[in-house]
């Protein structure tokens, strides 16, 4: 199984300048459910699953979503959708 890891920094172009709050909504969720994109750790792909862990501390208390998927590809998609909400939240609001 190839293991792709991303940590925040990258899905992030400038992680110094991050959004502090960055909701991304898990697909195919039975519930509305977002994720702060700002918090997530690990993203693992497979052939069959994508698994996202976030949120976690010094102890480990951070929480994990998997997705079942039906290609490699298809979690490499979501992957990027992620990756494209995170750069929309790092964009600067317009000021009023």
């Amino acid at each position: 199984m190839k293991r792709y890891l991303f940590l925040i920094t990258l899905l992030f172009s400038q992680a110094a300048f991050a959004a502090p709050f960055c909701p991304w909504p898990v697909p195919n969720s039975e519930t509305k459910r977002f994720i702060n994109l700002t918090v997530v750790q690990i993203v693992d792909i497979n052939d069959e699953e994508l698994r996202i862990a976030f949120g976690g501390g010094n102890f480990g208390n951070g929480h994990e979503i998997k997705l079942a998927i039906k290609t490699r590809a298809e979690g490499l998609k979501i992957l990027q959708e992620m990756s494209e909400a995170a750069r929309r939240c790092d964009q600067p609001s317009p000021r009023n």
